[in-house]
C-alpha cells in the first residue's frame, strides 16, 4: 500500500511539475511577446536612435569594424559593449521602459543581421543568444505600422522560438521586422521556468517523502492494531502447545472478523480443555476404579485361601468347626460373586445395550421392596407413602434394583431409630402437583447432586423417593456420591459399608431409562434420593 502511495506521489509531483512547467512557459511566451513594444516605447527610443538623432527619423546604423585577427562573418560574430551600445537597466528606467524582468533583453539588429544594439536587464552581452540572420527572417512577422519610420510596429503573429546563448542556456525570442529592414527581437531566459517546475518538482519530492513517512507509520500502527487479535491468537496457541490448556485469547471483538475468530477459538479451547479435563478424570477414576475393584475382589479370595490353607493343615477337622469353614468359604465367595455381577452390570449399562422394556406398576415395586425390608431388618421402621398407581416403560427387573439398592443404602447408613420413608408419586397433571410437594419432601435441603438430563417440567414425571431422618451427607462426600466404587471410608474398612457399586449402579440403571436421580440433603436433617422418570402415557 505504502508502494502504491510512492509510485501515486510520484506520478502526481511529475504531472504538476509538468503542467506548471507549460504554464510557465505559456506566461514566458506572453511576456515575451509584449517586450519589445514595451522596451520600444520607452522614452528617447533606444531601438532606432541613435546619440544626436531626431525621434521619428530612421537611423543609421554604422556596422562596427571586425578586429584584424577575426575572419569570422558579421552574423556569427560576438560584439563588444562598446560596440553594440547596450543600456544598463538604471538608464533605461530613466527612460520609463517597463521592467520586464532581470533576465529579459532587447536586441536590434541591421537588417543583414548585425546585432548593433541591446537593453537589458541584467543580463550580460557575452550571455545574450546567438541568433542567425536565417533565424531572424524566418521568424519575423510583416512589417507593420503607422507609416515607414516609426518605430512602433505591432506584435508578431508568429510564436516565439526557442534559442541558446554560448553556453547553451535557453531563451525564448521574438522577432518583430521594422519597414527600416532592421529586426527588433525581445528574449528572455528560460531559467526562470526550469527553476520555478524544478523547485516545484523538489518541494513535491520532499512533500511525498514526508507523506510516505507518515502514512508508513500510520500503516504500521493500523496493521500492527488489526493484527494484535492473531498474535494474541499466536501466543494463545503457543501457550497451548506448551501446556497450558487455561490460556485464551483476551478480550475478542465480536464486531471484526479476528474477534470473532478469536471468540471461536476461545470456544473451541474451552472444549479442548474440558475433553482433556474430563478425560484425565476419567483416567484417574478408572485407575481409582481398577485399583477399588481389585481391592474388593482380593478381600473375599484372601478370606477363601485363607480357610482353604486352614482346612489343608488340618486347623479345621469334621465337625462344626469344618462347617463354620465352608460357611465363610461360600459366603466370601458369594460376596465376590456379587461384586462381579456388579462390575458386569456396570460395564453393560455402559455400553448402552437396549433394555427389555415393559410397562411396570411403580407402586407394586415400592411396596415389594418395603416387604422385602421388613423382613431382612425386623425392628427397622420402613413405611410406605403414596398410593396412587404410577406406571413407567422400563425394566422391571432393573427398576426393582434401584428401589432395592436406595432402601437398602438408607438402611445402612442411618441408626435403628431413624425412619425411612418410600414415596411414589407423579407430577405433570392431575393430581401430580399435589403429591410431588409434600412438606416431607421438602425438609430434607437443596439438592446437592444428580446425574442425568433435566426433564420437561411441563411433561408428566413419575417420582420414586427414598427418605431417611438419618445424619445426612457430609458435603465433601455429597458430590461423589454417584461414583462407582467411592465410598466416604478411605481405608476401606470391613467392618460397615459395602463395596460402593450401589448407587452407581442405580445412576446408570436411571440414566439408561432417560430419567435422573437427585440427592437433597442437609446435616442433621436426612436425606432424599429422589428418582424421576418419564411417565408411561
Amino acid at each position: 500500500m505504502v508502494a502504491l502511495a510512492g509510485v501515486a506521489l510520484l506520478v502526481t509531483d511529475f504531472v504538476a511539475a509538468t503542467t506548471l512547467r507549460h504554464y510557465l512557459a505559456q506566461q514566458l511566451d506572453e511576456d515575451v511577446r509584449r517586450l519589445p513594444i514595451a522596451w520600444g516605447q520607452g522614452r528617447g527610443n533606444p531601438w532606432g536612435t541613435t546619440p544626436g538623432q531626431q525621434p521619428g527619423r530612421p537611423a543609421a546604423t554604422p556596422a562596427p569594424q571586425p578586429s584584424p585577427s577575426s575572419s569570422a562573418s558579421p552574423s556569427t560574430q560576438t560584439p563588444t559593449s562598446a560596440e553594440v551600445g547596450c543600456e544598463t537597466p538604471e538608464t533605461a528606467a530613466g527612460r520609463g521602459v517597463p521592467p520586464v524582468g532581470d533576465d529579459a533583453a532587447g536586441l536590434l539588429y541591421s537588417a543583414d543581421g548585425r546585432l548593433v544594439r541591446c537593453a537589458t536587464n541584467g543580463i550580460a552581452l557575452a550571455d545574450l543568444p546567438v541568433l542567425t540572420l536565417a533565424q531572424l527572417e524566418a521568424n519575423a512577422g510583416p512589417a507593420v505600422g503607422r507609416e515607414p519610420g516609426k518605430p512602433f510596429p505591432v506584435e508578431n503573429t508568429k510564436p516565439p522560438f526557442t534559442a541558446e546563448n554560448s553556453s547553451g542556456q535557453k531563451f525564448r525570442v521574438v522577432v518583430n521586422r521594422t519597414f527600416d529592414g532592421e529586426f527588433r527581437v525581445g528574449a528572455i531566459s528560460f531559467d526562470r521556468v526550469d527553476a520555478t517546475a524544478n523547485l516545484m518538482l523538489l518541494i513535491g519530492l520532499g512533500v511525498g517523502a514526508l507523506v510516505l513517512l507518515v502514512l508508513g507509520f500510520a500503516a504500521y500502527s493500523v496493521v500492527r492494531i488489526g493484527l494484535r487479535p492473531l498474535t494474541n491468537m499466536e501466543h494463545a496457541a503457543a501457550q497451548i502447545a506448551g501446556g497450558d490448556l487455561t490460556a485464551r485469547v483476551p478480550d475478542p471483538d465480536p464486531h471484526t472478523e479476528p474477534g470473532r475468530l478469536g471468540l471461536a477459538l476461545n470456544t473451541m479451547l474451552s472444549r479442548i480443555e474440558a475433553a482433556v479435563t474430563a478425560r484425565a478424570a476419567s483416567e484417574q477414576r478408572l485407575r481409582q476404579f481398577l485399583a477399588d475393584a481389585s481391592h474388593e475382589l482380593r478381600t473375599p479370595l484372601t478370606s477363601i485361601r485363607g480357610f482353604a490353607e486352614l482346612y489343608r493343615r488340618g486347623g479345621a477337622p469334621p465337625g462344626p468347626e469344618l462347617d463354620e469353614t465352608m460357611s465363610r468359604i461360600e459366603q466370601e465367595a458369594a460376596r465376590m460373586g456379587l461384586l462381579v455381577e456388579d462390575l458386569l452390570l456396570l460395564a453393560a449399562l455402559d455400553e448402552e445395550r437396549p433394555l427389555q422394556r415393559s410397562r411396570v406398576d411403580l407402586l407394586a415395586v415400592a411396596a415389594d421392596t418395603v416387604r422385602d425390608a421388613h423382613v431382612r431388618t425386623p425392628g427397622r421402621n420402613v413405611e410406605l407413602a403414596g398410593f396412587e398407581p404410577v406406571s413407567v416403560l422400563g425394566d422391571e427387573h432393573r427398576l426393582r434394583q434401584v428401589v432395592t439398592n436406595l432402601v437398602a443404602n438408607a438402611l445402612q447408613h442411618t441408626s435403628p431409630d431413624s425412619r425411612v420413608t418410600l414415596r411414589v408419586s407423579h407430577r405433570g397433571g392431575e393430581p401430580a402437583d399435589e403429591v410431588f410437594e409434600l412438606p416431607v419432601a421438602r425438609d430434607s435441603g437443596p439438592v446437592v447432586a444428580a446425574v442425568g438430563a433435566e426433564l420437561d417440567p411441563d411433561l408428566p414425571v413419575a417420582v420414586i423417593e427414598v427418605e431417611d431422618t438419618g445424619p445426612g451427607v457430609p458435603p465433601e462426600h455429597a458430590a461423589r456420591i454417584f461414583e462407582r466404587l467411592y465410598r466416604a471410608d478411605p481405608h476401606r474398612a470391613r467392618s460397615h459399608g459395602g463395596a460402593g457399586l450401589g448407587l452407581a449402579i442405580v445412576s446408570a440403571i436411571v440414566k439408561a431409562h432417560g430419567g435422573r436421580i437427585e440427592l437433597a440433603t442437609s446435616p442433621g436433617v436426612g436425606s432424599t434420593f429422589r428418582v424421576l422418570l418419564p411417565l408411561a402415557t
